[in-house]
């Protein structure tokens, strides 16, 4: 559902802490696997928590599927710091995880240093950037720059400073991989809200909206009210609290609800600023954008499966559409990875207006020529292209059906 690539390379395994592709994973709430991978995929769990997750570990499990679920859902830093505060965890299995947490703590190590170095160079150039997510929220947020495994360097920067920022990053050897960018400007703006840089070590993408497509805010808004917080021994801005949460709860509708590591972003986010968070503001911003829906499910998703404090109001569902879509989303968030093109398609339909719901599902079918291009990584004006655009319907449920 968005145009993020790569995440694979944001969970830095260490080799054999996946299971083999042939292993049945036992996903469902009632397996003890799940039970204890949600109970600990929490930065603080709380002491009834623990103990629930020790009777568990007592009562046996399967310790392959949970490295395995911990890994496909990217929490295993998380899940490795709260299994040393258990009994009986068999020592080969501390150390798998042992390694895929130092691993995560280095790459992050690497990302905060080339964020820093980004930083400070636009900052010369009078260009103000926020971070997003990242190593940067791994050690603000959780506490511990090695617990939210990193990948890409995201910033947000104003639209004026884009192509100042393109200039810069090209200037440093990074290459803009989005190639249609300079003939379908327009669309990328519209319609995306970040560009992707490579140097072969680092890609960095560059935001000028945290929305897109499903609902529509303007870039300037996502600038108002931001916050500067303290990561190690540099100050940041960061966005604020409701803005924060609002980033996050689209990330993971974005994302069809998967990575459970978005989740638990989302979560963690919410345990941090629990006694700053404007609740009604960001209800009032969310209404304003259609978006009510989709923050009441991802809220709602918080509080079940990871305990997150959210007042009982904001996470109550009233409409059964919504109810149904809950159920839908829960299921992925639980499941993910392999999601019928259908079901993903019908997340579509959280979006609170109608009239909405309809121009999204038409220009997913009738698409700009930028987007084509995008989508199928075809050449900018070409035969090639004009055909793509007559067959995307087909092709469309196909492409979506492989991802």
């Amino acid at each position: 559902m968005d145009y993020e690539k790569g995440w694979e390379r944001e969970c830095p395994l260490p080799q054999g802490a996946l299971m083999s592709p042939g292993t049945d994973m036992r996903v469902g709430l009632t397996s003890p696997e799940t039970k204890l991978l949600l109970l600990l995929s929490r930065v603080c769990p709380s002491r009834s928590a623990l103990d629930t997750a020790q009777v568990c570990i007592d009562e046996g499990l399967d310790w392959g599927i949970l490295v395995s679920q911990s890994s496909h859902h990217g929490t295993y830093s998380i899940v490795y710091k709260n299994l040393l505060k258990l009994n009986s965890v068999p020592a080969h299995v501390l150390d798998t995880f042992k390694n895929a947490y130092n691993s995560t703590l280095r790459l992050n190590i690497q990302l905060i240093s080339e964020l820093d170095r980004i930083l400070l160079a636009l900052e010369k150039r009078s260009i103000p950037a926020i971070p997003l997510k990242g190593p940067t929220a791994s050690e603000a947020i959780f506490g511990d720059i090695g617990l939210y495994p990193g990948g890409d360097i995201d910033i947000l920067v104003k639209l004026e400073d884009l192509d100042r920022t393109i200039q810069y990053l090209e200037s440093a050897d990074y290459a803009l991989s989005d190639k249609g960018f300079d003939h379908y400007r327009k669309f990328f703006i519209r319609e995306l809200y970040h560009l992707r840089f490579s140097n072969g070590k680092n890609v960095i993408e560059p935001h000028w909206n945290l929305f897109f497509r499903y609902f529509e805010a303007t870039p300037e808004f996502w600038w108002k009210d931001y916050i500067l917080t303290r990561s190690g021994e540099t100050l940041y801005r960061f966005l604020s609290p409701e803005k924060n949460i609002m980033y996050n709860s689209f990330r993971l509708f974005s994302k069809a609800f998967f990575q459970l590591r978005f989740l638990v972003m989302l979560a963690e986010l919410i345990r941090h600023y629990e006694q700053k968070t404007d609740w009604n503001l960001l209800f009032a911003y969310a209404e304003g954008f259609g978006f009510e829906s989709v923050l009441r499910v991802t809220l709602r998703l918080a509080s079940e499966l990871l305990g997150a404090p959210i007042p009982a109001e904001y996470i109550e569902i009233r409409k059964k559409r919504i109810k149904l879509l809950y159920n839908t989303a829960h299921r992925m968030a639980i499941r993910g990875g392999d999601v019928h093109p259908l079901r993903k398609v019908s997340l579509i339909f959280l979006k609170d207006d109608l009239s909405g719901i309809i121009r999204i599902l038409l220009r997913r079918l009738f698409p700009s020529m930028g987007e084509i291009v995008l989508r199928y990584g075809l050449p900018v004006r070409s035969f090639k292209a004009v055909v793509y655009y007559a067959l995307n319907p087909f092709l469309l449920s196909l492409r979506e059906h492989r991802k």
